[in-house]
């Protein structure tokens, strides 16, 4: 365990601030209200320092940058009875990615075993959901926007 450090605590600090996933620039933006004076640098090696500690997980969607989140504090057992373990018996999470903003969130539910999903005879070890659309302030965003009509 790293000892607490202003840079840690305003790394960490961020998830709690921003309430979802977070890119290594996204946690710079949050930590520099506590440290204005902190650099990417020092954020990259913070998330280095957190995830090796376990405080935090990467979170890896095709196509995009790795993201982080607190790492889940769960009874990996509890998590395992309802069919929602991976292979390693860890805790694991599912995201919505907002196609307009590009963040992503998480969800807090997942749907379970996917057995019946699979072809007959074979076994799920582990799976993985991410939900992409609109996230609420894009959806407002949009309906706040003045509508446009196409050329007839």
């Amino acid at each position: 365990m790293q000892r607490l450090t202003r840079q840690r605590n305003a790394v960490f600090s961020a998830f709690s601030d921003a309430g979802r996933v977070l890119t290594a620039p996204e946690i710079l933006e949050h930590a520099r209200a506590i440290v204005p004076e902190i650099s990417l640098s020092t954020v990259y090696r913070q998330v280095s320092l957190l995830l090796a500690d376990g405080e935090i997980a990467k979170v890896e969607l095709p196509g995009e940058p790795a993201r982080y989140e607190v790492a889940c504090k769960a009874d990996p057992h509890d998590h395992a009875s309802h069919g929602a373990s991976d292979d390693a018996g860890h805790h694991h999470h599912h995201y919505f990615h907002c196609s307009q903003c590009g963040q992503v969130f998480l969800l807090h539910a997942c749907p379970g075993p996917m057995h019946d999903l699979a072809p007959k005879g074979f076994q799920v070890t582990h799976h993985e959901v991410t939900l992409h659309g609109l996230c609420a302030a894009c959806v407002d965003a949009g309906a706040k926007a003045p509508k446009t009509h196409p050329p007839h």
